[in-house]
C-alpha cells in the first residue's frame, strides 16, 4: 500500500477539528475584506479594525469601534486553529447595491514569531542577522555575471549597518525624551526589532515560516466556508504581511483547483502598503522556487493589484522587481498592454501608487492606517470600480521636512555642544580672556556670531571626515567634493562670523596665529576621512578622538595665562561637548544613508541588477 503524498505546493488542507456554526450576520456578507498584519507585536482584530475604520471613513460614517466588535462566537474546538468570523458592517443605501453588507476579517499570525521569541534562543541578534544580509548581497554580487567595478565595499557595508543599529538604538533615547514631553510617542528601535525578528521567522526559518504560511491559507479557507454567499474577496496587507498573503495566493494558484485552494477563485482586489517584496524575491528565491502558473488554472477575471508606499517607508518600496518575477513565471503578460494573455494579476507600471505624505522617517512605515486617501483609492477603483479618485499625492511641505530637518536637527545638537563648551570657557576664564574685544564689551550678537561660526566650522570639518567613507569606495570624487565644499563653506563662516579676538585665541594654541585653528581642522578631516576609510569598523571614533586631542591643546593655551579657574566644569563641559558632537555625526551618517541609499531609488535599482544579472542557482 502507498501512502498518498501531497503536492509540495499543495495549500494546508482545512481544519476538520472545527465546528462551524453559521449566523445570520455569515449569511448576509457577499463581499469580504480580509486584513494581513505586519510586522511587531500585534493586537487580535486591531489590523481589520483599522481597515474598517478606513471603510467608514470613505463611506462618509466614520466609526471607531472597540476590538472586542470584531470578535466572533467561538466556534473553534482546536486551540490553535486559525479564528474564523467577520465583523459585519452595513454602509449607507447609496453602496449598497453592489454588495449589501461587507464583512472584515483578519488573518492573524503574529502569535507565532511570539512563541519563537518566548524561548530567548531562536531569533538572531539584530547586528549578527544584518550581517547575513551583507553576506548575502556580496554572493549574489560574485555570482553575477556583471564586470566587477569594486562598487561595494562589504566590508564597510557591514559596518555601516551594524553603526546604524547602533545609531537608531542612541536616537530611541532621543525619542523617550520627546515621548515624556508629550510631543509624540513612536518607537523606533522597536519597530526595528521588530522588523528583523519577524523577517527571520518568515524567510530564513523553516519550522515558524512554515506555520506563517499555513496559518495564511487555512484562514481563508475557513472563512469561505462560514459565509456560503460569499462572491468577492479583497485582501489588505501591510509590510510582512504582504509577503505571507502573496506567497498564500501563488501557493493556492499554483495548484490544480479543489477544495482546500477554491477560496483564491473569489479574491478580486489585492492593495498592498509598505511592502518589503523586492527584497525577498532577491534574498530569499527559494521562498519562491517552484511557483510559477498552473497553466490548467484561470480566473474568470485578474485580481487587481494596488501598490501603496511612502518614500520615507524603510521597509515599502515600488514593486519593479517583483512585478519582473511575476512576469518570469507567467503570473503576468510580458507587455502590461496584453491583459488577457494571462488572467492572475493586473499590476502594472502605474499601479504603483508613490508618495511622500508622512514627515517622519520610518514612523511612515504605519502612517497608512490614518490616510483616508490612500484607502479611498482602492476602494473607489478596485472595490467599486469608478475610478473617480485619484492616486494620493504628496504633500510638498512633507518633502522638505524630511529632506531638511533631519540636518537642521544635526546642526541644533553641534550648536548645543559648541554652547555649553563655549558659555563655560566664559564663566571660568572671564570674558576679557575670549571674547572682550580691545574697544567694546562683548555683546549677545557677539555671542551668537561666535557660537554659529564655530558650529559651522565644525559640520565642515564632520562632512569632510565623514563623506568619503559614506559614498562610493571608487571613484571616491562624490564624497570629496561634497565633503571639501562643506569644509570651505565652515571656513568662511568661521571668518567671517567669529570675532577677530575669538579667532586670535582659537588660532594661536596652534603653529600658525592666523589660521591654525583652520589647519588643525582641516588635518582632522583627513586624518579620520583615511582612518575611517580604511577600517570602517572603527565608526566615529578617529574624529571624535582627533578633535578631543585638539580640545585639549586649545584648551591648555587658553588656561596658560591664568591659574585662577576651575578645572572640573571644563572638563565635564569638553566632554559633553564630544558626546553632542559625535551624537550630531552619527545622526548625519544615519540621515544621508537614508536619503540616498534607502529611500532613494539606489536600494531597488541595485537589487534589480542583481537579479537580473545572477545565474538562476542562486545563493540561498
Amino acid at each position: 500500500m502507498s501512502a498518498s503524498v501531497s503536492h509540495p505546493l499543495e495549500p494546508p488542507s482545512l481544519s476538520h477539528e472545527s465546528t462551524t456554526v453559521l449566523s445570520s450576520e455569515d449569511t448576509k456578507i457577499k463581499c469580504l475584506v480580509v486584513a494581513v498584519h505586519g510586522i511587531g507585536s500585534q493586537f487580535r482584530y486591531a489590523t481589520v479594525q483599522s481597515v474598517a475604520s478606513r471603510f467608514a471613513a470613505y463611506f462618509g460614517k466614520p466609526m471607531t469601534l472597540p476590538l472586542g466588535a470584531f470578535h466572533p462566537a467561538k466556534i473553534i474546538t482546536k486551540p490553535d486553529s486559525p479564528e474564523l468570523g467577520a465583523y459585519l458592517y452595513e454602509p449607507p443605501p447609496d453602496f449598497q447595491s453592489k454588495f449589501g453588507a461587507i464583512g472584515f476579517a483578519e488573518v492573524f499570525w503574529a502569535d507565532i514569531p511570539e512563541r519563537a521569541a518566548e524561548t530567548n534562543n531562536t531569533t538572531e541578534e539584530s547586528k549578527a542577522w544584518a550581517q547575513t544580509i551583507v553576506d548575502r548581497v556580496r554572493r549574489l554580487d560574485e555570482s553575477s555575471a556583471l564586470p566587477k567595478t569594486n562598487l561595494i565595499d562589504y566590508k564597510k557595508a557591514a559596518a555601516v549597518v551594524a553603526e546604524m543599529i547602533d545609531t537608531i538604538a542612541v536616537l530611541e533615547n532621543i525619542l523617550f525624551i520627546a515621548r515624556k514631553a508629550g510631543l509624540f510617542d513612536f518607537k523606533l528601535d522597536q519597530l526595528l526589532t521588530d522588523f528583523l525578528g519577524d523577517v527571520q521567522i518568515v524567510a530564513d526559518f523553516k519550522d515558524y515560516g512554515g506555520d506563517v504560511f499555513k496559518r495564511f491559507g487555512e484562514t481563508m479557507g475557513n472563512l469561505v466556508v462560514r459565509m456560503p454567499q460569499l462572491e468577492e474577496i479583497y485582501v489588505v496587507a501591510h509590510s510582512e504581511g504582504t509577503v505571507v498573503s502573496l506567497r498564500g495566493l501563488l501557493l493556492a494558484l499554483a495548484c490544480k483547483e479543489n477544495q482546500q485552494n477554491a477560496w483564491v477563485n473569489k479574491v478580486k482586489g489585492y492593495m498592498t502598503i509598505g511592502s518589503p517584496l523586492n527584497k525577498h524575491i532577491v534574498l530569499w528565491p527559494k521562498l519562491w522556487q517552484g511557483l510559477t502558473a498552473d497553466k490548467s488554472r484561470d480566473l474568470a477575471s485578474p485580481i487587481l493589484w494596488r501598490n501603496y508606499y511612502d518614500f520615507g517607508d524603510p521597509v515599502g518600496f515600488d514593486l519593479r522587481i517583483t512585478r519582473d518575477w511575476l512576469k518570469d513565471n507567467g503570473w503576468l503578460p510580458k507587455d502590461d498592454a496584453q491583459e488577457g494573455a494571462r488572467r492572475f494579476f493586473q499590476f502594472r507600471k502605474e499601479d504603483d501608487c508613490g508618495f511622500a505624505r508622512y514627515p517622519f522617517p520610518g514612523k511612515a512605515h504605519n502612517d497608512y492606517w490614518k490616510d483616508p486617501d490612500v484607502f479611498a483609492h482602492f476602494i473607489d477603483e478596485v472595490i467599486f470600480g469608478k475610478g473617480n479618485v485619484s492616486k494620493p499625492r504628496g504633500i510638498w511641505w512633507v518633502k522638505i521636512v524630511s529632506w531638511v530637518v533631519p540636518y537642521i536637527i544635526c546642526l541644533a545638537i553641534l550648536a548645543t555642544g559648541t554652547y555649553v563648551l563655549y558659555k563655560t570657557l566664559i564663566n571660568v576664564l572671564g570674558k576679557v580672556d575670549l571674547v572682550k574685544a580691545a574697544k567694546a564689551e562683548s555683546t549677545p550678537w557677539e555671542m551668537i556670531g561666535n557660537v554659529t561660526g564655530i558650529t559651522c566650522f565644525l559640520a565642515g570639518i564632520t562632512l569632510f571626515s565623514r563623506m568619503p567613507r559614506l559614498d562610493k569606495i571608487w571613484p571616491p570624487w562624490p564624497g570629496v567634493v561634497i565633503g571639501g565644499t562643506a569644509f570651505i563653506v565652515g571656513v568662511v563662516a568661521f571668518l567671517c562670523l567669529v570675532a577677530d579676538v575669538t579667532q586670535h585665541k582659537l588660532n594661536s594654541a596652534f603653529w600658525d596665529p592666523h589660521y591654525g585653528i583652520v589647519w588643525a581642522g582641516l588635518l582632522i578631516g583627513i586624518i579620520s576621512a583615511a582612518l575611517s576609510k580604511r577600517t570602517p569598523q572603527a565608526g566615529m571614533a578617529p574624529l571624535i578622538w582627533l578633535a578631543g586631542v585638539a580640545a585639549v591643546i586649545i584648551l591648555r593655551k587658553l588656561l596658560s595665562h591664568s591659574s585662577n579657574y576651575s578645572l572640573w566644569p571644563l572638563v565635564l563641559a569638553t566632554a559633553g561637548f564630544l558626546y553632542l558632537w559625535w551624537l550630531s555625526a552619527l545622526l548625519f551618517d544615519l540621515f544621508y544613508i537614508w536619503h540616498q541609499f534607502i529611500r532613494s531609488p539606489r536600494t531597488t535599482d541595485t537589487l534589480q541588477r542583481l537579479r537580473n544579472e545572477a545565474p538562476t542557482e542562486r545563493p540561498a
